[in-house]
């Protein structure tokens, strides 16, 4: 008895993916002219696919089996897995780049859109905010629903290629980092096999109001080396000046504070500081206080 061994070219151990409508041909790594073969998908044998090379137009696991001029048959080559997607659905969310505090309103956007060669119907994007956001509005109101924290955004057709766009106003409760996620889904049927893009999260750093470390200590550690204002990214304008306790100016920023004084040449000791604010609607306002300066012996 000869025994035979045949191996796909493209053989791989994980599925390969094509668009529907683009055609896959599978050859044998090691044809012999000699032999004839039988082409199987799904466990079933191809009528007459007999040949090394086979085109694959639809969904399945495919292998192949060579038999030579004694009748004598190979094993079945390894699974070759083809999936041919209709449509790949893909969400995104993005929030607002600018800083924003507790109350304050700022924007989500969500784009869908769909990667696929096949226009799909019924999409759902679902977006469940936590309990530490408060929503305010979407600019689609005729596709949202927004009920008990969770909104759904019903597509009734994505266009191939054709991004739709919603935007949320919504506020932060508290101060800290927020983490939201939109998914997207479909029940029209058609087949999407990467669930990757299916759900993206965005988050958002909700920032308290202005405070003033009364302390720093420059020894290098990474620790209360520089006077970090906590806040100040929330004002459209500030200016930062600190004084001695004879009232001697020993500081001052210049284009609004950078987070970046460290004390540098001064002395330990009791400093003062004013601190004046201009918030994005215009209104002016100050804070002072007075900051201790400690270094290592």
């Amino acid at each position: 008895m000869i025994l035979l061994q045949v191996n796909l070219a493209k053989a791989q151990t994980i599925p390969h993916r094509e668009f529907a409508g683009t055609p896959v041909t599978l050859r044998l790594a090691n044809p012999d002219a000699n032999f004839t073969y039988q082409w199987y998908r799904d466990g079933r044998a191809l009528p007459g696919q007999t040949s090394s090379t086979l085109i694959v137009t639809e969904t399945g696991n495919y292998r192949v089996m060579a038999i030579n001029q004694g009748n004598c048959a190979s094993d079945l080559s390894d699974v070759f897995s083809v999936f041919f997607m209709d449509s790949d659905l893909e969400v995104t969310k993005k929030s607002d780049a600018r800083a924003v505090g507790p109350n304050e309103t700022f924007e989500y956007i969500i784009t869908a859109i769909n990667h696929g060669n096949t226009d799909n119907t019924a999409v759902l994007v679902e977006d469940v905010l936590p309990s530490s956001l408060r929503f305010i509005s979407v600019n689609k109101s005729e596709e949202v629903t927004y009920i008990n924290g969770v909104i759904k955004w019903n597509i009734p057709l994505l266009v191939v290629n054709v991004p739709q766009e919603l935007k949320i106003q919504v506020q932060g409760k508290i101060e800290g980092l927020v983490a939201n996620t939109a998914k997207i889904s479909s029940t029209s049927g058609l087949l999407d096999p990467i669930p990757s893009n299916n759900q993206d999260t965005d988050e958002k750093n909700i920032i308290g109001n202005i405070k003033v470390p009364n302390v720093i200590t420059p020894n290098g550690d990474g620790k209360n080396d520089v006077l970090k204002i906590k806040g100040i990214e929330l004002y459209k304008e500030n200016s930062f000046a600190i004084f001695n306790r004879w009232g001697n100016e020993v500081f001052r920023s210049s284009g609004g504070y950078q987070n970046n004084w460290n004390g540098d040449g001064l002395s330990e000791g009791t400093y003062y500081y004013v601190l004046k604010l201009v918030s994005r609607e215009g209104i002016s306002s100050s804070v002072t206080g007075w900051i201790t300066l400690l270094r290592d012996k």
